[in-house]
């Protein structure tokens, strides 16, 4: 669609989709807006009487019929104009406001893809409470006997001199060589008990010491001993609790920024004098606050596979606005067809309408002629036999009358039903006469003017192919690219506190003195990868080749189609506008023969047979005229639906009606208005 047509059919659409009044609540469509002065948007008044003076044909022949028990038909009726038609069409078209909806999902679907290159803000809190208990166990285990030694006696544990020991005090050390004195004295002596003996056992020169010496004799075999399998904490329950809070930013071309803030919660314990085995007393630091940052991010190298076509993100969110277009073209697709349908059966209803009328004028002639027939008769001018022929020419016409009623209501009845009408009621069209007695010009032939083809690429079945086309193509980017070897750079800075140097009273104070962090890391690193085979990957770009390949062939076929419909419908017309001319030409004969006749059979030259004979062939030139007029109207609205152009035509109507409307109410409101006729109030 052109950009100057676009306003308009969004004012039609608006009209039709905003909450109203519905037609079924408005009985006159003839009768202007409340508050609108009479005949302000009637361009010719003559007009509406005339078409009211053809619908009042509809009362008459549903009456007559209606006494001969014939035909029955509604006796309610409602005057109905094309524009209000359209407009109650689209307000009450069910697919439209479903393609609406889908258009409505979406553009929610685009914002949801949007919505991943949000920055998002992290809150988290942990808490932990842990208490630690010690088990002792006693198990029974083979112990060998210790070695004895008396006092004075020396306990050779190896080769060296330090291997030397004294089962002794410092009075046996004078007893000793002298060599060796100044070894013992550096604590190689095992105190004696009060027997004056030394209880002792080697160990092999493994071990980390070289003997175990003890206060008592102990005989080998198996004893219970002390094992410490857990204990209870001294610090009693140890209590934790963690806030962190950070922001996470994906970026447009793919890859991530994270910046996270982690604050911990729990105290820090010293011990007294822990050189002296006797001291277990402890206390807190008073400092439990310790903090932690960390800044990281990775980021895929240009060309390679997840960096911004080959983003699934990315993806999303073009598909997603061109879904958007999809969904727009097919809106205006369906608005094409539903005023195609409403343009159809109105004229259609028009056509039945004036045939109705023309038959009905031609059984008033026919029953006047009857008239002269019986009256010459009863003179005894006249035989039975002319009468005979008289009465079967009337019956045909009436017959005819009859068939025309019959088209009347089944085009009237297929409005109403188009229209979701809930009442019983016969529609009469009005309004319609200026827009017939206009035929449409015949445009010139598609291969001879280059319009045609920027209106074939501005057709919403044409866009909603092509469109397609650009999904395709914008997919086979992403699926491109995941062939591509992965290639992903990634950094990261971590700051950090520990209150087992020195921790922070308060949160504040720990957040305030980050920089003044205890531990700091940094961290950079390349990832190269490239799968090998990457079967899934190629398979789905080729199957990505070969939708596009489908796409194209379908829209050549949709374009094939639109210019196939269009021709077709402009042969159509062209033949309904060579129609009219001869069938005015034929009317013009038909209507001269009977009216020569009508004079013949008043001077007694002519027969009232041959007239009401040339009565029928009038009729039948009417109807053919009519019908041109008709089929023009609605090759017309084949042609400009065929290239989506029937929403253009009605939402420039709509939107100058619009305009006009408010224009008016600024006159009014001003007073103006009175200056053009309307009557003061």
């Amino acid at each position: 669609m052109s950009l100057p047509a676009a306003p308009a059919l969004a004012a039609l659409l608006s009209l039709a989709l905003v909450p109203g009044p519905l037609a079924a609540q408005q009985p006159m469509a003839a009768e202007p807006p409340a508050g609108m002065p009479a005949g302000l948007f009637t361009s010719d008044p003559a007009r509406i009487d005339d078409e009211r003076g053809a619908n009042a044909v509809v009362g008459k022949t549903r009456a007559a019929l209606a006494r001969t028990g014939v035909l029955f038909a509604p006796e309610q009726t409602r005057e109905l104009a094309l524009r209000e038609a359209a407009l109650t069409a689209l307000q009450r078209n069910l697919d439209v406001k479903r393609i609406g909806l889908n258009k409505s999902v979406a553009q929610r679907t685009l914002v949801e893809a949007e919505a991943v290159f949000d920055p998002v803000f992290i809150l988290a809190a942990n808490a932990s409470l842990s208490n630690s208990f010690e088990r002792i166990e006693r198990p029974i285990q083979w112990k060998p006997a210790t070695q004895e030694y008396v006092r004075g006696q020396q306990i050779l544990t190896g080769t060296r001199t330090d291997d030397i020991f004294l089962c002794g005090t410092m009075d046996d050390i004078l007893s000793q060589p002298a060599e060796l004195q100044t070894n013992f004295l550096r604590g190689r002596m095992i105190a004696p008990d009060a027997n004056g003996q030394c209880h002792v056992r080697a160990l092999p020169s493994t071990a980390p010491v070289a003997l175990v010496a003890f206060d008592k004799e102990r005989v080998a075999g198996y004893y219970p001993f002390r094992k410490e399998a857990s204990t209870k904490s001294p610090n009693g329950q140890t209590e934790t609790y963690t806030g962190t809070g950070g922001i996470s930013q994906r970026l447009p071309w793919g890859g991530n920024l994270d910046l996270t803030v982690v604050t911990t919660y729990r105290d820090a314990y010293y011990v007294n004098n822990p050189d002296d085995p006797s001291t277990r007393v402890y206390g807190s630091y008073g400092r439990p606050w310790t903090s932690r940052a960390t800044l990281s991010g990775s980021h895929p190298l240009p060309y390679t596979r997840n960096f911004r076509e080959g983003d699934e993100n990315r993806l999303a969110i073009d598909t997603a606005r061109l879904n958007i277009d999809v969904a727009d073209f097919a809106v205006r697709g369906v608005v094409n067809q539903t005023l195609l349908g409403v343009d159809t059966l109105y004229w259609t209803l028009v056509g039945a309408i004036q045939r109705l009328d023309a038959a009905s004028g031609s059984v008033a002639l026919a029953e006047e002629s009857a008239a002269r027939m019986q009256r010459r008769m009863e003179l005894g001018l006249a035989s039975e036999s002319n009468r005979g022929q008289v009465v079967a020419q009337m019956e045909r016409l009436r017959a005819v009358q009859q068939q025309l009623f019959g088209d009347y209501l089944t085009a009237s009845e297929s409005l109403r039903e188009l229209l979701d009408e809930q009442d019983d009621a016969l529609l009469l069209p009005i309004e319609y006469s200026a827009a017939l007695d206009q035929p449409p010009e015949v445009p010139p032939p598609s291969g001879g003017a280059g319009g045609l083809s920027a209106r074939v690429l501005d057709s919403p079945e044409y866009l909603r192919s092509e469109t397609a086309i650009r999904i395709a193509l914008r997919v086979r980017e992403t699926r491109d690219a995941q062939t591509r070897p992965d290639v992903t750079a990634s950094g990261s800075l971590q700051l950090s506190q520990s209150n087992a140097v020195f921790g922070y009273a308060s949160v504040t104070e720990s957040l305030g003195s980050l920089i003044s962090y205890d531990s700091a890391s940094l961290s950079i690193g390349v990832l190269y990868r490239r799968p090998v085979g990457n079967r899934a990957a190629k398979a789905a770009l080729a199957g990505v080749d070969h939708d596009i390949k489908r796409q194209t062939h379908l829209l050549h076929q949709v374009e094939r189609q639109i210019r196939s419909d269009y021709e077709t419908a402009r042969i159509q017309l062209a033949s309904a506008r060579q129609r009219i001319d001869d069938t005015a030409k034929r009317l013009a004969l038909a209507r001269d023969l009977h009216d020569r006749a009508a004079r013949l059979e008043a001077g007694g030259v002519v027969t009232v047979y041959e007239t009401i004979e040339r009565l029928g062939t009038l009729l039948e030139a009417r109807l053919g005229h009519i019908q041109a007029r008709i089929d023009a109207r609605i090759a017309e609205s084949r042609m400009l639906a065929s290239i989506g152009a029937l929403a253009e035509r009605y939402g420039e109507g709509a939107a100058q009606t619009r305009e006009d409307r408010e224009r008016i109410a600024l006159l009014r409101g001003t007073g103006a208005l009175a200056a053009f006729g309307e009557p003061p109030r």
